[in-house]
């Protein structure tokens, strides 16, 4: 009969795109923790089975992948008039602004390759502003990793303080024979990572400037 109702099953995976499912993986590792996610826990998050969702995305990988991308998406470009040493700072400001979103999701985003439009067109702008302010383009390669390992320490460090439990280390008889730690390990601890953030991206600008 025409007016049969189709299975539930093929009602709740119309529309299912790849761009919906990687917006709900984001969402669901957000919420719960990069360990939360798996295809079964997605499918429920979805309205639709496991087996759905690979017809559109062929392994956890590849999935994590997405992620990855989508989140470097976010990221807008700086204006490319701007003066190099603000775009050098809108790029850095806009990686922490995403890393902050997507805490759990930064481990993946510092060690994937960059495969993105977003993330090779932000790579090229650190590069032609490292060159604009006057670097050979050896000294603009050796900068730019210096950017990289620099954010992305600062990032893993203030990210790593938002989802875990903070640590007990700078307590108990693990201290007994670091009395300079001791006596610093609260000013440690309380550490504003936003403004040290900030003074790390001003380091590298003054580095170019040299």
């Amino acid at each position: 009969m025409s007016d049969t109702p189709e299975p539930r099953e093929r009602r709740r995976v119309v529309g299912l795109t790849v761009d919906g499912i990687t917006a709900a993986a984001v969402a669901l590792v957000d919420e719960h923790g990069l360990d939360a996610l798996s295809m079964r826990k997605l499918g429920t998050a979805l309205g639709c089975e496991a087996m759905s969702i690979y017809k559109h995305v062929p392994d956890k990988e590849s999935l994590l992948d997405l992620m990855v991308g989508a989140c470097y998406d976010e990221t807008s470009p700086a204006e490319p008039t701007a003066p190099w040493d603000e775009r050098i700072r809108h790029t850095a400001g806009e990686l922490r602004r995403v890393a902050l979103d997507h805490p759990h999701l930064l481990p993946r985003m510092v060690t994937r390759p960059p495969t993105t439009p977003a993330v090779l067109n932000r790579i090229d702008g650190l590069l032609a502003a490292a060159r604009e302010a006057g670097a050979t383009d050896d000294e603009a390669v050796r900068w730019f990793w210096l950017f990289v390992n620099l954010t992305s320490g600062a990032l893993l460090a203030e990210t790593t303080a938002l989802v875990q439990e903070p640590s007990s280390l700078i307590d108990g008889e693990a201290l007994h024979d670091c009395p300079v730690l001791t006596e610093l390990g609260a000013s440690l601890a309380a550490c504003d990572f936003g403004a040290e953030y900030r003074v790390s991206v001003e380091v590298l600008i003054e580095r170019l400037r040299r």
